[in-house]
């Protein structure tokens, strides 16, 4: 904690972290949510295809209610608590412990609230299937989310008594019958009815507050464990930024990856000479890359999808989506090099990276458009159905490769 830190003022110490973090925060944000909007929309719009299919047309004696506890369980039993603590704080906010009441109320305060907002999100997604076995009016709705919240709170209080603890068994022991609790709240909720859930839920939540009354709430602060909690969740929160831009404050390792070299010869054709020298670098760059990443990932949810219709024009539609997307993100391809000073020094041909990127680029798709293609099989009513559109889309992938080259070529003549 630096001197001007110093906390004459213990309020507004808490503001001061809260804005300090998403300070720091907010530039990756931004190219994170850029990053993954495109696959978002694409999740979303499969999940209410696939969510709408389910209520319309549900499977005999489905255990809907039953699904919607699972669902609501662990936005019930995970109850992070964010409180800043930094180990610095060791010297300077310890033995001021007993002026931090108002600091740690308010981080307790604050996890709740935002969690509630989750369950809030979640209850308004599987009311739904809630509604379709037990009936629904508002006044229901309103009634179960009020309960949740409550078990919300309860809960939070809980976690938070579990950060002052020491020993490693009574945590984990803790721990677990917090989601205990959570499993029997969630499914008392709503598997009973309204009023015997609302009860059975009462019961429960009063049982476990006298078993946390009974592990002691006047335990001091577990400092260490404040601390080592927090820079768990700040890394865990940056982690996952670094899944989409390069995040600073990660010490990364470099961490070798590894493939058959058969398999890299299959996708960049290529050999050890120097008209394969482009090819053999693509090639590297695509499996390393974030766009190796990427396309395995648009390829892995087309098949999927496509594995999960059962209708010719649907699969048909998600394929030809998916191929689009995947040569979308192979595009970015032939960008790797282009301003190399290697052909300057090394006697390469001027259009062999033109030719090297094209020629692998086309590879990597005729990959990813095969593994699409076999769902096709069974999502549509006859395999030939399937045979035509896996052969329009390879043809449509190699016209657009040839394409992209004359037209490069045109442009470098001009």
């Amino acid at each position: 904690m630096k001197k001007h830190e110093l906390p004459s003022d213990i309020s507004g110490l808490w503001s001061k972290r809260t804005s300090e973090f998403w300070r720091e925060v907010r530039p990756y944000a931004g190219y994170a949510l850029q990053s993954f909007s495109y696959a978002a929309i694409l999740i979303m719009l499969a999940g209410m295809y696939f969510y709408t299919r389910l209520l319309n047309e549900p499977p005999p004696d489905f255990p809907f209610r039953e699904t919607a506890a699972l669902v609501l369980l662990p936005f019930l039993a995970l109850s992070p608590v964010r409180t800043y603590i930094r180990k610095a704080d060791f010297i300077y906010l310890l033995p001021m412990e007993t002026k931090l009441s108002v600091y740690m109320h308010r981080a307790v305060m604050r996890s709740f609230w935002m969690q509630s907002f989750l369950v809030l999100a979640v209850w308004m997604a599987v009311w739904p299937m809630y509604a379709m076995a037990a009936g629904g009016s508002l006044v229901q709705f309103a009634h179960v989310l009020i309960m949740a919240i409550f078990a919300k709170r309860v809960l939070i209080h809980g976690a938070w008594l579990e950060l002052k603890l020491t020993d490693r068994l009574p945590i984990a022991l803790w721990s677990v019958l917090r989601w205990i609790v959570s499993a029997a709240a969630a499914l008392l909720l709503l598997r009973l009815p309204l009023w015997t859930g609302t009860l059975a839920v009462s019961a429960v939540l009063l049982v476990y507050l006298g078993a946390l009354r009974f592990m002691g709430g006047k335990r001091i602060l577990n400092w260490l464990r404040l601390a080592e909690t927090e820079q768990r969740q700040r890394a865990r929160i940056f982690r996952l930024l670094n899944y989409f831009i390069d995040v600073a404050d990660i010490p990364n390792r470099p961490t070798p990856i590894r493939a058959p070299m058969k398999l890299l010869r299959g996708l960049g054709g290529f050999g050890y000479d120097s008209a394969h020298t482009y090819r053999y670098l693509f090639t590297l760059v695509w499996l390393r890359s974030e766009l190796g990443g990427i396309t395995m990932r648009l390829t892995a949810l087309g098949f999927l999808l496509i594995a999960w219709t059962r209708s010719d024009a649907l699969a048909a539609f998600l394929f030809a989506l998916f191929a689009g997307l995947t040569m979308l993100q192979l595009k970015e391809l032939q960008k790797v090099y282009r301003h190399s000073d290697w052909s300057y020094i090394y006697p390469l041909p001027p259009e062999l990276h033109m030719r090297s990127a094209a020629a692998v680029r086309f590879r990597i798709h005729v990959a990813c458009l095969l593994l699409l293609g076999v769902p096709l099989l069974w999502a549509m009513s006859h395999p030939g159905y399937a045979l035509v559109t896996l052969c329009a889309g390879l043809v449509l992938s190699y016209g657009y490769t040839r394409w992209t080259m004359r037209a490069k070529k045109a442009a470098k003549k001009k």
